[in-house]
């Protein structure tokens, strides 16, 4: 849970500090044209309904972060599940927490601009005004093709993220790594089976050094763990 609200804070904050820098951009391509400045009351009111639409954005950002990861859990265990195996091993929840939160971010804009008029009542026309002398004529256009790029971006992540899975078979183990490479390695290229401490957690070494950590992926079984021992001659380390 900490991991989970550590990397939600650090999103927002990255978000917080980009968005001025976006909208300094926005300006300098397309300023706004006869614009007239607006009243310094009438300013620090509505930089304060903007800061209740943030609000706003980053609570449908860290609901939907935390759907997105739950259901791209469940659509890798659903994806990769075989009875030609006697363990698979999908990513759980906290592994796909990043992609999920990538997507979040994105999804988030949408909720947003549906509540937004609603949120703001007879104050909208006036925040429409200053956010075209804030962030220039052409930003919601160029919002909209920022969207689409963001989508694209999560939609690789994602695509790549839920390739990642372990099977475990009676002599063999097949790992699908995050670049799609695939290794197969027999029982007797286990080099070494650490437990981590907590429940379901380990961290398995092969001949080639490359490892399996347990700890994001689905928990592996003290069943699964007494067979690859038993069928790699190496007993748990803990």
């Amino acid at each position: 849970m900490l991991e989970i609200i550590k990397s939600l804070l650090i999103a927002f904050f990255a978000v917080a500090v980009l968005l001025p820098v976006v909208r300094y951009a926005l300006r300098r391509l397309s300023p706004a044209q006869d614009t007239a400045a607006m009243p310094a009351d009438e300013l620090k009111y509505i930089q304060k309904q903007e800061l209740k639409l943030t609000v706003i954005y980053f609570f449908f950002a860290a609901v939907l972060s935390v759907f997105c990861a739950g259901m791209l859990a469940l659509a890798s265990s659903i994806m990769h599940s075989s009875a030609a195996y006697m363990y698979v091993l999908t990513p759980n929840f906290r592994a796909f927490f990043a992609p999920g939160l990538l997507l979040g971010l994105t999804l988030a804009v949408l909720p947003l601009r549906l509540v937004q008029r609603t949120l703001l009542h007879h104050d909208y026309d006036l925040y429409k005004t200053y956010t075209r002398q804030v962030e220039g004529e052409s930003s919601n256009r160029i919002y909209n093709i920022l969207l689409l790029l963001m989508l694209a971006l999560s939609g690789v992540v994602i695509w790549y993220a839920l390739r990642w899975h372990v099977n475990i078979g009676e002599e063999k183990v097949e790992v699908t790594n995050l670049l799609l490479e695939q290794r197969i390695y027999g029982m007797r290229d286990i080099q070494s089976i650490h437990y981590l401490g907590a429940e379901g957690e380990y961290l398995i070494s092969f001949t080639d050094q490359a490892n399996i950590n347990t700890t994001y992926l689905k928990p592996a079984t003290l069943e699964m763990i007494a067979l690859l021992s038993a069928k790699s001659g190496k007993r748990v380390i803990r």
